[in-house]
């Protein structure tokens, strides 16, 4: 029978130090590109009211995708299986005075969600991300995909590509075809899985101007910047749809401001989920990879499920899978760490502490030994850990400092403890 206490469920994992190493590294770099743009950051609870992520009418997530429990009351509780619905609570009943105004906020957190076919997929995932209430603008989806994209680039990916599409689009020319809601949301079914011999059956058995024919035929193909859309834009005559293309077309050149334009290729077929999104949708590809490491878009009605009425569009970062496209794609990581192992004899230990912490509040990186007097001992340990020095306190008077550095040679000095040289603030004081 298998011990359970030794293994983790399915779905999760542990971390290890170099992996954590990544990932604090690219966290931080993330964090301070949402602080230049002027985000704040806010937590919100691990588990919330199931009520808070299972609104059906905007497309959450579904009950059994959720892992769910009760509290002492009775009442139903969820871990969070998405950040942007918390924090659009925490917008509509804390901010509401702000309404009207840009309310930037981002944040970093896990997020549990439950796959019934596991495939390789977590259960428990990292994101991070912003959301962007209050503004209904194409300047404001700019930012946005501004943040997104110099985000990854801080990360250390360069090879990625930013996916935009508008549901607005969709949304028009399915009007344009003048078919039954039941027809339509064939579809979409199709379109939203890429099922395009699907959609060019139901579109050639079905009567529908001749240009929207083409268009949807054509759908797979619509995938480029402002050439596709000056084309599609002949092809509709619905004015939403139209609309939707201008809007992409002025974000284009927002985009092109920022820098960022040769990361975003547009994909009119992108349609998401067309009952939470309101307008551009997008996703960012790692060169070679499957899954997306970046999603985000127009999300206009979500805020007002919570009581007040407020545009928004937010991005989240899958760290997960940004943490692998890093890896993989070579970027290497310097974290600071410890290059000087502090060891001691017994009479040497309260010299030794004190030093050391002089040295830490100095700014410096400093590790005790735990070894004991071995002195070849503590050099091994320093060694396998990549340090450059053991100083070896004998008492509170005599010490060695010994090298450990290639490039040095490699070298044992036996010293005063007031020969050692101190941080320069300390000896001030």
């Amino acid at each position: 029978m298998r011990d359970n206490k030794l293994y983790t469920p399915v779905g999760v994992k542990d971390m290890l130090f170099e992996e954590c190493d990544y990932k604090r590294y690219i966290s931080h770099q993330i964090g301070e590109i949402f602080r230049c743009f002027g985000y704040e950051q806010v937590e919100t609870p691990t588990f919330e009211y199931i009520e808070v992520f299972s609104d059906e009418k905007l497309g959450s997530t579904k009950p059994k995708e959720m892992y769910r429990f009760f509290d002492r009351d009775g009442s139903t509780l969820a871990l969070r299986t998405d950040m942007t619905p918390p924090i659009a609570r925490m917008a509509a009943t804390s901010f509401s005075e702000k309404k009207g105004e840009p309310m930037r906020f981002y944040y970093f957190g896990n997020t549990f969600r439950y796959n019934e076919q596991y495939q390789g997929k977590l259960r428990e995932f990292s994101q991070a991300g912003i959301e962007l209430i209050g503004i209904d603008s194409v300047d404001a989806d700019g930012e946005v995909l501004a943040v997104a994209v110099n985000s990854l680039l801080a990360a250390g990916l360069s090879d990625f590509q930013m996916i935009v599409g508008d549901v607005t689009f969709f949304k028009g020319i399915l009007e344009e075809t003048g078919l039954s809601e039941e027809i339509c949301n064939q579809l979409q079914y199709a379109i939203g899985n890429r099922d395009y011999v699907l959609a060019e059956k139901i579109v050639t058995e079905h009567t529908m101007p001749e240009n929207i024919r083409k268009l949807f035929i054509e759908l797979p193909k619509l995938v480029g910047t402002l050439e596709v859309l000056a084309y599609v834009k002949k092809l509709t005559q619905n004015k939403k749809a139209k609309r939707a293309v201008s809007r992409l077309q002025d974000l284009y050149q927002i985009l092109r401001y920022h820098n960022i334009a040769e990361y975003v290729t547009f994909d009119l077929g992108m349609i998401g989920q067309l009952n939470y999104y309101t307008g551009i949708i997008f996703r960012g590809y790692v060169n070679g990879g499957g899954y997306s490491i970046v999603s985000g878009g127009r999300y206009d009605h979500l805020v007002a499920q919570y009581g007040t009425d407020m545009p928004a569009v937010g991005m989240g970062l899958k760290l997960n899978e940004i943490l692998s496209a890093v890896q993989k794609q070579g970027v290497v990581v310097k974290e600071k760490k410890p290059q000087t192992l502090i060891a001691f004899a017994d009479a040497g230990r309260a010299k030794a502490i004190e030093i050391a912490n002089i040295y830490r509040r100095s700014g410096m990186y400093m590790e005790m030994s735990l070894l004991g007097e071995d002195i070849q001992k503590n050099m091994q340990y320093a060694h396998a850990k990549n340090m450059t020095h053991v100083l070896y306190f004998i008492n509170s008077r005599d010490m060695k400092v010994i090298s450990l550095a290639d490039e040095m040679g490699g070298f044992t000095v036996d010293i005063a403890v007031e020969e050692l040289i101190l941080p320069k603030e300390e000896e001030e004081q």
